[in-house]
């Protein structure tokens, strides 16, 4: 079998990862509160955007002034990548808040509930393809845990379920470049059951764990689908938006 791999820009997590991402995957980023794990998410999402790809970022949990906050602190800047061209936002917690800003590249689904949120959700998504030209979606979801938040978990279970349905017909129905999705997941937020399904339907995992020295996490990559993957650990170290990966020992 052949498998279209795409590096993350991180030569020592590429590594971990048995090579990097697989096309049309799901990489599962999860962490605690004091982590910044997240950190390494939006670094290998603005890695995949400048490499001729477009961003959507689906935002659950944050206002958009402090969404655009922590993506500055990863080094990406919203509003640039915005006016560039090369990024959109589905605002779901400024669209369920009525919390909105007035920028073309920002798009809020209206009167979402548990019935219409699918076929409001595939529509903005379908509306922002119409900017994609030949470049490839790079989705960025922040987080799993605020979507958990809107519904409850059996319900945004249900929905990935249906979603994963869809994805899959559109792919013997539709010719349209696949996308490599990156979802964040604070895992204080949500039930071990609700993690055990979300990971269930993710290719790769990547989750962070505390030490006693601040700056200083375990990243332990827990799964990937690549042939060449072997579970290991690293110290991964934050420090002036910054991150690096070091020390790794296959498991």
């Amino acid at each position: 079998m052949e498998w279209k791999v795409f590096p993350t820009g991180i030569s020592e997590l590429d590594s971990m990862l048995g090579g990097g991402l697989l096309d049309d995957s799901v990489l599962l980023v999860t962490y605690d509160m004091h982590s910044f794990g997240w950190v390494l998410a939006v670094k290998v999402f603005k890695s995949l955007v400048d490499r001729n790809g477009f961003g959507v970022v689906t935002n659950y949990s944050l206002p958009y002034s402090l969404l655009a906050k922590y993506a500055g602190l990863a080094g990406f800047t919203l509003d640039d990548a915005g006016r560039e061209g090369r990024l959109a936002i589905i605002d779901v917690f400024g669209a369920v808040n009525n919390v909105k800003i007035d920028r073309p590249y920002v798009f809020y689904p209206s009167g979402l509930d548990a019935s219409t949120f699918l076929p409001k959700m595939v529509d903005t998504y379908y509306r922002i393809l119409e900017h994609l030209g030949d470049r490839k979606p790079i989705g960025i979801t922040i987080g799993i845990d605020g979507f958990a938040s809107l519904f409850d978990e059996e319900t945004v279970i249900r929905l990935f379920r249906r979603n994963m349905i869809m994805k899959e017909r559109a792919k013997f129905t539709e010719e349209r470049k696949r996308p490599i999705n990156i979802m964040l997941l604070n895992k204080d937020r949500v039930s071990k059951s609700f993690i055990s399904w979300i990971s269930h339907y993710s290719e790769h995992i990547i989750d962070f764990e505390p030490t006693r020295k601040p700056g200083l996490e375990r990243i332990i990559v827990r799964k990937s689908l690549l042939p060449e993957f072997e579970p290991s650990t690293a110290e991964f170290v934050y420090s002036q938006g910054e991150i690096k990966i070091r020390n790794i020992e296959r498991v």
